[in-house]
């Protein structure tokens, strides 16, 4: 089908992935704007409810979904025939970042990347708590008194008490944690002298800190977790960048690749058909005498090499033509097989200046690799802080601070000169809250916890790792300075060669051209014989063919260029967005 200059677009997890595409014919992605929400959005935000978690429990094994991806072989006979399909150089780079396999799984990463984000920010999530519990005890008395409340015919005490409490509870940015809480408790016992409310009910309300002040705390400390979270996240996205970049890179080698395994095919063809017009004369000069039989069998053993020679070519270029359709992975038309790419596009010379200075600062500024290796020595800094941190003892601050309540129903027990009920207390329930906001009945708490490990080996070999860590990837970042810099000198080398063979090769193949020029004037006055013919015949055919492989060779190796510099993205206008960048909820900002 038709498909105009433009460009298309597809969400991947938080991203944007924008393709230009400037188009022939193709089978083209989904239609500008018309592309859903990805499975890897799906994945970040799919949480099941409750009721599926318990009946994903209560199921055994794994549950439907895994084991349709498991029984699945859809996938199965994709390398089968098709029909030929003219595809260009442009839609086989948009048709693999839509449809590679390799590349869905990798686009995972900073899906996964943003979910660590979000569980770093967890620990700032308000937590809500509550828990309600009865408990009573019958046990016999150690004597008759009317102030434990027995009595000769009743020489048991019980005590039943229900306590319900519920609070929410936050850490909060300086590493604290506080709490609010409200404590309610009814209890029943045997009515005394002593115990004039009865049932009696007691409440609080309370608000409680337990404050770090060495370790797990310092300015921001709570927040370093979740910087690494971010660092690992950003360097999720640049490594994402560099896949995107590694499978364009191999599109291109494996498109030019087919189209010399293609181009070479043709000129075995072709000398395999000069053969065979050899073999033709020889036996019909044989036949009557002119050559001896010698000549006929040379004849037949060149066609049989010949013969091999395009066995070989046709098998290379069916593997080559493999390798790029597995590379895209994209569907043919109404057939569950693998498109059949027929290169559309010829090499040509792509104006570019190699220049190695201009390259290496390039590369060592764009070079996403080097952007998330310089994030990942970030990263492990701000966790050598964290177990620098750890080696501080722990002296935290603990404050209380609440009002309380009680009331309760006058007891049926005589009243003594020792014992009266409360009349500001009778009451039920409502009574004790009464009390809460007047402010008369409170507790407070004021202190200090402190703890001092005599060694403190866990946190010495906690900081001993991540400083070991962090030289690890500090040298990790020097060995990829030093890749890079070997990768481009290696490309800028193969790309200067690569413009004085296709020069060289250009020239060859006009040479071939005017000698064949030459030899059909000498064959038209019976100077040179059709063996002299074919032989420059087939000598130009060679001489095109490695004009061909020095384009193809230049092709690849511009893109390996664009590739080890960092332009190969903006070169093929592959734009990645980010749209929606994790963001701190609400309640980490205090």
């Amino acid at each position: 089908m038709r498909m105009k200059s433009g460009a298309w677009a597809l969400t991947i997890g938080g991203m944007l992935l924008t393709v230009v595409v400037s188009a022939q014919e193709s089978t083209p992605p989904p239609a500008p704007g018309a592309a859903p929400a990805p499975r890897d959005v799906q994945l970040l935000d799919e949480v099941p409810n409750y009721a599926e978690i318990l009946a994903h429990q209560w199921q055994s094994g794994v549950p439907h979904d895994v084991v349709q991806a498991q029984d699945s072989d859809e996938n199965y006979g994709r390398l089968g025939a098709a029909p030929l399909q003219a595809t260009s150089l442009e839609e086989c780079v948009a048709l693999a970042l839509h449809n590679n396999t390799d590349l869905q799984i990798q686009r995972l990463g900073p899906v996964a990347a943003t979910a660590q984000v979000r569980s770093a920010y967890a620990v700032f999530d308000p937590k809500i708590f509550a828990d309600i519990s009865r408990q009573r005890r019958v046990t016999q008395a150690e004597g008759i008194s009317p102030f434990l409340g027995t009595s000769a015919t009743q020489l048991s005490l019980f005590n039943d008490d229900l306590m319900g409490d519920v609070g929410v509870r936050k850490t909060l940015l300086s590493g604290g944690v506080v709490s609010l809480a409200w404590t309610n408790d009814r209890n029943i016992a045997n009515p005394s002298v002593l115990n004039q409310l009865n049932p009696q009910f007691s409440t609080s309300l309370g608000l409680s800190l337990n404050q770090p002040l060495l370790r797990d705390f310092g300015w921001q400390y709570s927040l370093l977790v979740v910087e690494v979270s971010q660092d690992l996240e950003q360097a999720a996205y640049h490594q994402y960048q560099a896949t995107i970049a590694n499978l364009i890179s191999a599109v291109e080698r494996a498109y030019w690749t087919l189209v010399l395994t293609i181009k070479n095919v043709q000129v075995q063809e072709q000398g395999l058909a000069a053969a065979q017009e050899l073999l033709r004369q020889n036996e019909g000069k044989f036949n009557v005498g002119a050559l001896p039989h010698t000549a006929v069998l040379e004849a037949k053993s060149e066609v049989a090499r010949r013969e091999s020679n395009l066995i070989r070519a046709r098998n290379n270029r069916d593997i080559a033509r493999d390798n790029l359709r597995a590379l895209l992975n994209a569907r043919g038309h109404e057939t569950p097989s693998l498109l059949m790419v027929d290169p559309h596009d010829q090499p040509i010379v792509v104006p570019y200046d190699p220049d190695l200075d201009r390259s290496l600062r390039t590369g060592l500024e764009r070079r996403p690799e080097l952007v998330a290796a310089r994030l990942d020595v970030h990263s492990h800094g701000l966790q050598r802080k964290v177990a620098e941190n750890q080696l501080l003892p722990r002296v935290n601050f603990v404050g209380a601070l609440g009002v309380n309540g009680l009331s309760g129903t006058a007891a049926p027990v005589q009243p003594t000169p020792f014992a009266v009920p409360n009349p500001q207390a009778v009451g039920g329930f409502g009574r004790s809250l009464e009390f809460l906001p007047d402010g008369r009945y409170y507790n407070y708490t004021v202190g200090a916890t402190i703890e001092v490990p005599l060694d403190n080996a866990q946190a010495k070999a906690d900081y001993a790792k991540a400083n070991i860590s962090l030289d690890q990837s500090r040298l990790s970042l020097q060995k990829l300075e030093e890749s890079i810099t070997l990768e481009i000198k290696t490309a800028v080398s193969n790309l200067q060669s690569d413009l004085k063979s296709v020069e060289a090769t250009r020239i060859a193949r006009e040479l071939e051209e005017e000698n064949i020029r030459n030899q059909k004037a000498r064959y038209d006055v019976g100077l040179a014989t059709t063996k002299d013919l074919l032989d420059y015949l087939d000598r130009l055919t060679q001489a095109q063919f490695l004009e061909v492989q020095a384009l193809t060779a230049y092709n690849s190796d511009l893109a390996e260029m664009r590739r080890v510099e960092g332009t190969l993205l903006s070169a093929r206008n592959v734009l990645i967005e980010r749209v929606t960048p994790e963001t701190a909820p609400w309640w980490a900002s205090f």
